[in-house]
C-alpha cells in the first residue's frame, strides 16, 4: 500500500478538531483533570488508522480509553473521541457490530459527533458515517424484555422462548483513574442484542464514579450472542447484566 502524508495529516487534523476543548478551555492548555494528553499516541492512532494497520491501532485505542474514561464526566468529547478511534478500528477489522456499537455510545456521550466527517478514514468512516445517532438519548422499545413475567405469560400461550447465550466476551477493565482511586462498586448494564447477535447499543442503569459504567459498555459493545428466539424465529431483545469491580480480583460478570 503507498502511503498518503496529506491523507494522514488531514485525519489528524479532523481528530484534533474532535478533541479540542469547549470555548470555556480554549485559552488553557489542554490538559485531562491535571494529565496531559496523550497527543503523540493519539497521532499514531490515525496513523495506524490511515495505513490500515487496524489491529495495532485497536490495541492502541483501546489503552487510550482506559485513560480517559475516568475524565468523562468533565471532557466527555474527549473520551468520545476515544470510542470513536476504538469504532474506526473496529470497522476496520470487519467487526461492524461493535463498531456501530461504539460509535452509538460515543454519539450518546457528546452528540457533536453525529456531524463528524469521518470521510479521511475511508471505508470506516463512511460505515460509521452511515449511522447516525438520530435521537440522542433515546432508547429502543422494541425488543422483546426476557422478564420472568415474559417467560411465564409465554409459556401459558404455548410460545417457545430461548434466552440468548454468550458466545465470546471480554471483561471490562479498571479505568486509571478509577484504579488509582480505589474505586470499587457494581455496574449495571442494559444492551439490545440484535437479530445477528452482535450488541446494537448498551447503556448504564447503574454507575460508579470515574468511567466504570462507561468501561462496562465499551467492552459490553464486543461480546457476542447466539440470538434469541421466539417461536423458532430470531428476535431482538434486551439483555442485563451486572459487573462488579473489585480491585483484587478485578471486574467479575454476572447475568440475567
Amino acid at each position: 500500500m503507498i502511503w498518503n502524508p496529506w491523507q494522514g495529516t488531514a485525519a489528524l487534523l479532523l481528530l484534533v478538531s474532535l478533541l479540542a476543548p469547549r470555548a470555556a478551555l480554549a485559552q488553557e492548555p489542554y490538559r485531562l483533570g491535571g494529565v496531559e494528553p496523550l497527543l503523540n499516541d493519539q497521532k499514531k492512532v490515525v496513523d495506524l488508522l490511515v495505513a490500515r494497520r487496524w489491529q495495532e491501532a485497536r490495541s492502541l485505542a483501546r489503552q487510550q480509553f482506559l485513560v480517559l474514561a475516568g475524565y468523562a464526566d468533565q471532557y466527555p468529547a474527549s473520551v468520545a473521541a476515544g470510542l470513536v478511534l476504538e469504532a474506526l478500528a473496529d470497522a476496520g477489522l470487519g467487526d461492524e457490530g461493535a463498531a456501530l456499537c461504539r460509535w452509538e455510545a460515543a454519539q450518546q456521550l457528546d452528540p457533536h459527533f453525529i456531524k463528524a466527517d469521518l470521510s479521511p478514514f475511508g471505508a470506516p468512516g463512511a460505515l460509521l458515517g452511515g449511522h447516525p445517532l438520530k435521537e440522542p438519548g433515546a432508547w429502543e422499545p422494541e425488543p422483546l424484555k426476557l422478564s420472568e413475567a415474559d417467560r411465564e405469560k409465554t409459556a401459558k400461550e404455548a410460545h417457545e422462548v430461548q434466552k440468548p447465550e454468550v458466545l465470546s466476551h471480554s471483561l471490562p477493565q479498571y479505568p486509571l483513574a478509577a484504579r488509582k482511586a480505589r474505586v470499587e462498586g457494581r455496574v449495571v448494564v442494559e444492551a439490545i442484542l440484535g437479530e445477528d447477535g452482535n450488541v446494537l447499543k448498551a447503556r448504564v442503569l447503574q454507575d460508579q464514579r470515574l468511567g466504570l459504567g462507561l468501561s462496562a459498555v465499551e467492552a459490553v459493545c464486543g461480546w457476542r450472542f447466539k440470538p434469541a428466539t421466539l417461536d423458532g424465529k430470531v428476535v431482538k431483545v434486551y439483555y442485563v447484566l451486572t459487573v462488579s469491580f473489585k480491585l483484587e480480583k478485578g471486574p467479575g460478570i454476572s447475568g440475567p
